[in-house]
């Protein structure tokens, strides 16, 4: 007797890629990720945003420091162990930094080929990855612990997308549980999501064994996953200092300023000056459309067309919905353009099967669609090569900039700093030059991010460990409720004087750089 949990029929059918096929895809695909990270023939383009301190605290693992008890982490440890591994294997170079964001984004693109592979045919098994690479990808290419979790998430989609069995449902659950070894509140959202979807699949056998051991198969990996590693933790660091930075910290504190509250909403679009900029708006305006709102769209069309869809076809997309809504519930605090971006794989397949329909107003839509992303996953590249760039030889490889402020800043202290030296407060300058920080803290922030007993650990470790040079980036919209640097800014005037400043953005930011010993007018 077949168990009314596990699909005995076909899947539904596909249009999977031939081996030919997969093989251009893939080359073509690096050659477009190569070109956005790397200068022709083999300068890596500096790495910036976010990404760099999980290279930093990587790095620190490699010296013997562990998560959460001498280095300060909000998240789970997933990046920083897996960073630290690449250090180990590969070394400390420029280029190891930009080959994770190469294997990362191939890595999305072919999880999610696979899985339109399950819903599409003929092109539009291509479309899209060719939405996520042009359209999303390429403008967060920033490979933080969002997208490793959207990554194990989306593979745990793939696995249960042809049927549901004890070991797919087990393997599904442990894909849960290494994304939440990434992302805490992603992997644990995403988990309840699939286990709703089992339940919800499974919905006229509630009562039944099949579904208990079901649920057993799926949470069990899961659990033993997560306790395991963070088990580590909590003995090396305490229960109460990590429970504090992985469950305390985020919703104490990390939304007190407007970067990662609601509040940042639609503020990450760039400026409008020429016909260009209306251009290069376009990738900023699909994801505002699709995340969330292509699952409030996926659900009606679902609930209207129930009756003409096949049985497995539904339950396919209903997973999909299910866990694209958990994502974006995981960001929706702190909806930044960049979180939703990594989030918005499943919407992107999700809109790909509303306009996947035979009517002409739709194939319309499909055609600007792959015309424009087409278009865009050309020229990116070529821009990227073609604008402003220039190169510099730094402790831990050759880094190619196209922004010359960063440029000039690194050259300035690159001319003035030997490898080993410290330096503090910005953990760029301080990995491309071999730096080493005299503090648990990465910098010093100026709202309730940085706490008052961080800050004054901070001015502790610079006095046992003063360093050479401080960066101090200026601040001119902060909030003195929830600024605790002032102890930073009183060690540093007392101590260091202002050697040089450098502007960013057009004069919106600066960035001051102060040096040890009062200057000549002191």
């Amino acid at each position: 007797m077949s168990l009314p949990w596990k699909e005995r029929v076909k899947p539904h059918p596909s249009g999977s890629l031939s081996v030919l096929e997969w093989m251009l895809a893939v080359m073509c695909v690096l050659i477009f990720l190569y070109l956005e990270t790397f200068l022709l023939p083999t300068t890596p383009f500096v790495a910036d945003h976010d990404q760099i301190l999980f290279f930093a605290r990587a790095l620190r693992l490699t010296h013997g420091q562990v998560l959460y008890r001498d280095v300060f982490e909000l998240v789970t440890p997933g990046t920083d162990l897996l960073y630290a591994a690449g250090f180990r294997v590969f070394g400390v170079h420029a280029w190891v930094l930009q080959a994770w964001a190469i294997v990362l984004g191939l890595t999305l693109f072919c999880v999610v080929t696979l899985i339109a592979g399950r819903l599409f045919r003929g092109p539009m098994v291509l479309l899209p990855g060719l939405l996520f690479l042009a359209f999303d990808y390429s403008i967060a290419l920033d490979p933080t612990h969002h997208w490793y979790s959207t990554l194990f998430v989306l593979a745990a989609v793939a696995v249960l997308l042809d049927y549901v069995s004890l070991r797919r449902v087990f393997v599904a659950g442990l894909l849960c549980g290494v994304a939440a070894l990434f992302t805490q509140t992603q992997g644990t959202l995403a988990f309840l999501a699939v286990a709703a979807y089992l339940l919800w699949r499974a919905r006229g056998d509630m009562q039944g064994p099949g579904v208990f051991k079901l649920l057993a198969a799926f949470a069990l990996p899961f659990l033993a996953a997560v306790a395991c590693v963070l088990g580590y933790y909590v003995h090396k660091a305490g229960f109460r200092t990590t429970y504090f930075d992985l469950v305390l910290f985020a919703p104490r504190y990390l939304s007190s300023g407007d970067v990662n509250s609601p509040r940042t909403y639609l503020r990450q679009l760039p400026p409008v000056h020429s016909l260009a900029d209306v251009v290069r708006m376009i990738p900023y305006l699909f994801i505002y459309a699709l995340v969330p709102y292509s699952y409030f769209f996926g659900i009606f069309e679902l609930s209207w067309k129930r009756a003409a869809l096949a049985a497995r076809f539904r339950e396919q997309l209903m997973l999909l919905h299910f866990v694209g809504l958990a994502l974006f519930l995981a960001v929706a605090s702190g909806p930044r353009l960049f979180r939703l971006c990594t989030v918005a794989p499943p919407a992107i397949l999700v809109f790909v099967w509303l306009i996947n329909q035979p009517h002409r107003a739709y194939r319309y839509v499909r055609g600007v669609v792959c015309g424009l992303a087409t278009i865009f996953a050309l020229l990116q590249p070529l821009h990227r090569q073609t604008r402003w760039h220039a190169t510099l030889d730094l402790p831990i490889g050759r880094a190619a900039f196209s922004d010359p402020d960063e440029f000039h800043e690194f050259a300035w202290l690159a001319q003035r700093t030997h490898p080993s030296e410290l330096f503090f407060n910005h953990m760029g300058l301080a990995l491309y030059l071999a730096l080493d920080n005299p503090t648990a803290s990465e910098f010093v922030n100026y709202d309730d991010f940085t706490r008052p007993d961080q800050v004054d650990a901070v001015v502790q470790a610079l006095r046992r460990r003063p360093p050479r040079f401080i960066l101090y980036p200026e601040n001119v919209h902060s909030t003195p409720s929830q600024d605790h640097s002032a102890p930073f800014r009183r060690y540093l005037e007392e101590n260091y004087h202002l050697a040089q400043v450098f502007s960013f953005d057009h004069n919106s930011r600066y960035d001051e750089v102060w040096e040890l010993g009062t200057g000549p007018g002191k």
